[in-house]
């Protein structure tokens, strides 16, 4: 027989939420290298879905007002968890569902932990390795959420650069046309390095504004999310590039692979530069300074992680001998 409970993160029941996971995976995959996050912001609810008094699914609503998916209000599903079972799968993701009528929703998408600042997407094959912070999930996910109702809404995929080439002559040329305007690319300042952020984050609502599921983040949770990412910076990886005003035009943020101990690996965790199309081709430039100086320094590869099918970074990642590594799906249904 089964039943859902919600909890929250003041119940007593709330830990065997945040401990279900180890007893569906294997205790040395990647997935426990780093804590899990519960975002409390948007956080609408979480649910366990006991079979037999055990606990067999869970599942968070994230209600995030300022989510829309087709002009529509949305709310998404997160911290999804369910043994490789169709009908505990379509239970828990119809609780959710029934929950987020209750809050106006026209759709549910998902896995989402409330917004795209959070972890969201399945990955759809684990034929290679995973990467340091990549989310790791059962692939008989998708088709629980497919069995669920839901379909595909977007497509993303990393992809690896093992030929590491630089000094493109086109690159190059536009290298020097950004001097000749003033443009200095320079590393992070880890000395000053929360004055960078706040920077960083005023900048962000520019860049992304027109990014698929967009939604700001406010400058408290952006700062608590990524003033831990001080450890794990390699500052001449991580770029700031500013207009001969000193205004920030772009950044190019890297960190090491830790999970790759034969080699050394790069991962691109963001890379974002001013709309203005008077800038085009800057980050080409700062990806140049970066695969230069990381070849010069012994890295063989180098990812570029979760791109969407239609942004702007995929031909970033071709030109630098970009293939691919995994692909991964986002979700939505019409509620």
């Amino acid at each position: 027989m089964m039943h859902i409970v919600e909890t929250h993160s003041e119940n007593p029941d709330f830990q065997q939420f945040v401990d279900f996971p180890k007893g569906i995976y294997l205790a040395d995959l990647p997935k426990f290298a780093v804590s899990e996050s519960i975002p409390t912001e948007f956080h609408a609810g979480s649910f366990l879905l006991f079979r037999n008094d055990k606990v067999v699914a869970r599942a968070s609503l994230y209600h995030n007002p300022q989510l829309y998916y087709k002009n529509q209000p949305a709310c998404t599903v997160g911290n999804y968890e369910c043994i490789e079972d169709e009908s505990c799968a379509k239970a828990i993701l119809e609780r959710v569902t029934q929950e987020a009528r209750t809050l106006g929703a026209n759709y549910l998408l998902g896995p989402m932990n409330g917004s795209t600042w959070e972890k969201y997407r399945f990955a759809t094959d684990h034929e290679q390795p995973p990467f340091f912070l990549e989310p790791y999930h059962h692939l008989y996910y998708n088709e629980q959420f497919r069995k669920a109702g839901f379909s595909p809404i977007a497509g993303y995929y990393t992809n690896i650069d093992t030929e590491m080439v630089f000094d493109h002559p086109k690159v190059l040329i536009r290298t020097q046309e950004f001097k000749e305007t003033g443009v200095i690319i320079r590393p992070i300042d880890l000395i000053r390095f929360e004055e960078e952020l706040v920077r960083i984050h005023d900048f962000n609502n520019l860049a992304f504004t027109k990014n698929f599921l967009f939604t700001p983040i406010d400058l408290d949770s952006f700062l608590r999310k990524y003033l831990s990412a001080k450890a794990i910076l390699h500052p001449e990886f991580t770029l700031i590039a500013e207009d001969k005003d000193r205004n920030l035009i772009g950044y190019y943020f890297c960190f090491d692979d830790l999970l790759k101990i034969a080699h050394k690996s790069l991962i691109v965790k963001t890379l974002a530069r001013h709309p203005n199309p008077k800038w085009k081709g800057l980050g080409h430039v700062m990806g140049n300074l970066v695969v230069k100086k990381a070849v010069a320094l012994g890295y063989d590869s180098m990812l570029h992680p979760f791109m969407y099918n239609h942004g702007t970074s995929h031909s970033l990642s071709e030109n630098f001998s970009g293939n691919n590594y995994r692909n991964y799906l986002l979700y939505g249904k019409a509620i």
